[in-house]
């Protein structure tokens, strides 16, 4: 790291007038260095294996990469146990990815000898963030070859150091799609495609310290749509059995992840358009939506693309809401909802309603370019059918949100890249408070 970086680190710190944080940080700015001086010294290999464990639709799951033919084996409480391919290689996907189901009870679980985190008895920090990967789309060029421009990797690795019980990603995880223009340094010589080199580029070897350090829940985003990198999402990452010959499901139905308070379910919502109300979409959505009906709270629900969030046009205009969702959602949302997690854009935002809503929280910022028209304060605004009540905004800065459970609440703390608070706010109920 240049002695900018570190600079600008220690001023985030002071900035946030806590001795118990200015400690922190300072402690985390020496693991900073060595991380990334780690990241550049030791290049992505293409055969490096990866493991983790995360939520499917019938249970926890460990999961490994591997460019070997046959899957590794499993530990499971002193029981070995025999993984099995969730997908061979081929159309462009030059690995074997296996899979095991792993029970809830369990308390040891590894791959080939290295450890996992088990299924989690109870969650008390949960970190949550999404959008991580580097945009290459036509000219929306990101700097995928600096750790300033593009931080998932720092953002991954400082997040590893706290340690959560459980990481929620909130979709969208595969952003290079076209090549990187001749002659430009930034992205040079970067993957792209529906492919192997890129998941492993965008994700997998940036998020490997992560991935390996807490059981995940995995959002489906727009970007891992079947027209654009469903095929990695499906092998990889899809909570649903592996389909036949590998075929991506347009729309995945909602399911629950086996944690207690709050009980948590994650929605497919990557085909709502945002701009007008599509009849098929909303009937879907609608049904979605209602997933925890009979369920008492408190419930958290989890899906990428935010019912109504805030930001400004470039004309200054007040935009956010999603027009299918919210007419998926006009007879209300089931009444033990509490709060929602969401990306899609690239900000952080946290916001409750005058009407009797679920709070809704926007955690974008795991490394994708940012939108910078976010504002800090937008309480009053009106959102479509919703009015905001408290609503609080953090804009062009990458890092992630950590929740961690208090007396009777939740505190909600956004986090940049380096680990210095930003922003902390208290969920109690569908209400919100920041500091």
């Amino acid at each position: 790291m240049t002695s900018v970086d570190a600079t600008s680190y220690k001023s985030h710190a002071l900035k946030a007038n806590d001795r118990r944080e200015s400690r922190r940080a300072a402690a985390l700015a020496v693991l900073v260095l060595l991380l990334v001086a780690a990241s550049f010294a030791v290049p992505a290999r293409a055969g490096d294996s990866y493991r983790w464990l995360q939520a499917a639709t019938d249970g926890w799951q460990a999961r490994a990469i591997t460019q070997n033919d046959s899957c590794p084996t499993a530990t499971i409480d002193g029981r070995a146990v025999v993984m099995t391919p969730r997908a061979r290689p081929g159309d462009g996907f030059a690995v074997t990815i296996c899979a095991v189901n792993v029970p809830k009870g369990a308390t040891n679980v590894s791959i080939d000898g290295a450890p996992l985190a088990p299924p989690p008895t109870r969650v008390d920090k949960i970190l949550v963030f999404g959008d991580t990967g580097c945009r290459l789309k036509g000219m929306f060029l990101q700097d995928c070859n600096s750790i300033r421009a593009w931080p998932f990797r720092l953002t991954a690795d400082m997040a590893a150091e706290i340690a959560p019980d459980l990481v929620i990603h909130v979709g969208d995880y595969h952003y290079r799609e076209t090549a990187c223009p001749t002659g430009v340094k930034g992205c040079a010589g970067s993957p792209h495609g529906d492919n192997w080199e890129t998941w492993n580029a965008d994700f997998f070897e940036p998020g490997a310290a992560l991935l390996r350090t807490a059981p995940w829940v995995m959002v489906r985003g727009n970007h891992e749509i079947c027209a654009r990198a469903g095929k990695g999402w499906t092998r990889a990452l899809s909570p649903l059995p592996p389909a036949e010959a590998g075929a991506c499901v347009e729309r995945e139905e909602a399911y629950r992840v086996d944690l207690d308070n709050p009980t948590l379910f994650v929605l497919d919502t990557t085909e709502a358009e945002e701009r007008t109300v599509i009849g098929q979409q909303a009937a879907f959505l609608r049904k979605q939506l209602a997933a925890a009906k009979d369920m008492p709270g408190p419930v958290w629900y989890a899906f990428h693309k935010p019912i109504f969030s805030l930001f400004q046009s470039k004309k200054g205009e007040k935009l956010g809401v999603n027009e299918t969702l919210a007419a998926a959602a006009q007879d209300g949302l089931p009444s033990g909802v509490q709060a929602i997690l969401s990306g899609h854009l690239h900000a952080f935002e946290a916001l409750s309603f005058r009407e009797d809503r679920p709070a809704q929280f926007v955690v974008g910022v795991g490394g994708t370019a940012m939108d910078p028209r976010i504002p800090a304060n937008f309480d009053g605004a009106t959102i479509g059918e919703a009015t905001v009540e408290h609503g609080r905004g953090v804009a062009a800065t990458f890092g992630f949100a950590i929740f961690e459970r208090g007396d009777g609440e939740w505190i909600v703390t956004n986090y940049d890249a380096h680990a210095a608070p930003l922003l902390r706010c208290h969920l109690r109920g569908r209400k919100i408070d920041c500091e």
